[in-house]
């Protein structure tokens, strides 16, 4: 039997943390098959894929209006991104086999552009279902920004919404498990679920400054990379385990918060902006988490412990019922 020729993979990237996340298992296994995998990824996540043994495009963002904050922003955030790449592959000579792009892309449309034989889109998280009156939603400036894009490089990109309920690809692998997928939501032979890919090896970080009490359960709490914003939420865990001779409390509330808004926390709570999450798990005697599939899957390979969903936006909401209907945590 002859040995199968190895392919000219294009991975076209997402801009979220989370996605960033459970692409980097995927790129690792492509490349340990023996396929030429070629990245279009964001500057600022090319050093976690620096050893997956891909070929890594980088590219900047246009920074205009960019930020983490809001729906509307999130989805304008995707467009920019689109624009970057989009500019990159004018000028990309390469002759690609596949075209995997992630769930927020129309991979169809951007084939166009790119020629590759087949498009593959991957799901970070289990396809999600909007109705079309939501779909129809979208910010005035996101609606410009795709019109222009489209005239340009004559192409015809959905929305964001309308993307993500309806994928425009061939195939699209789920990074989950079939049993998890929601039974309402529409899937037919062009889905393939290949269970979770979010666990990242990554190395202890010593320099982050937390001692466990061993006299003291540790109770982890997280609301993600993205809508994690909920401060009234973290401040009612402040409150509630305040002083406590049984707990311990660890919260991660993200990057973009300031810290001083919290005052003086008690002895017993730590509040930082970023959080070690696989080394912290390991120690947890709970984690509090928004329900992002790859915090639930993180939890599932690190720790045995009770997981409690709190879910915030989106599919975090789904996850959680199926969570609940699984009877597989508290939510």
């Amino acid at each position: 039997m002859a040995e199968e020729k190895s392919k000219d993979i294009l991975f076209i990237l997402g801009f979220m943390e989370g996605h960033i996340t459970s692409s980097i298992k995927l790129v690792e296994d492509l490349v340990s098959l023996g396929h030429n995998i070629y990245c279009y990824i964001l500057d600022q996540f090319v050093e976690r894929f620096k050893n997956t043994g891909a070929k890594l495009k980088a590219f900047s963002i246009n920074k205009e209006r960019l930020s983490q904050s809001g729906i509307s922003d999130i989805d304008f955030n995707m467009f920019r991104n689109i624009e970057s790449i989009l500019s990159q592959a004018e000028k990309d000579q390469e002759k690609y086999d596949y075209l995997i792009v992630d769930s927020f892309f129309d991979g169809k449309a951007m084939n166009k552009i790119f020629k590759a034989s087949a498009v593959i889109s991957i799901h970070t998280l289990q396809h999600i279902y909007y109705p079309e009156e939501f779909i129809k939603q979208c910010d005035e400036g996101i609606l410009k920004l795709m019109a222009s894009l489209n005239k340009k490089y004559n192409i015809d990109m959905k929305g964001p919404y309308d993307i993500i309920a309806h994928p425009n690809a061939d195939y699209k692998l789920v990074l989950t498990s079939k049993e998890f997928q929601s039974s309402e939501v529409p899937i037919d032979d062009s889905f393939y679920f290949i269970g979770p890919s979010s666990f990242e090896e990554r190395p202890i970080d010593k320099s982050f400054p937390f001692k466990k009490d061993l006299n003291k359960k540790l109770i982890y709490i997280s609301l993600g990379t993205l809508f994690n914003d909920n401060i009234d939420f973290f401040k009612m865990c402040i409150k509630a385990f305040a002083f406590s001779k049984e707990f311990q409390l660890i919260l991660s509330v993200g990057k973009s918060c300031d810290l001083k808004i919290f005052g003086n926390p008690p002895d017993n709570v730590y509040i930082y902006n970023y959080v070690p999450q696989h080394q912290i798990l390991k120690e947890a005697e709970i984690f509090i988490s928004h329900g992002g599939l790859n915090s639930i899957n993180e939890r599932l390979l690190l720790s045995k412990k009770p997981l409690i969903v709190v879910p915030q936006y989106g599919d975090q909401i789904t996850n959680a019922a199926q969570i609940k209907l699984f009877e597989a945590e508290l939510y």
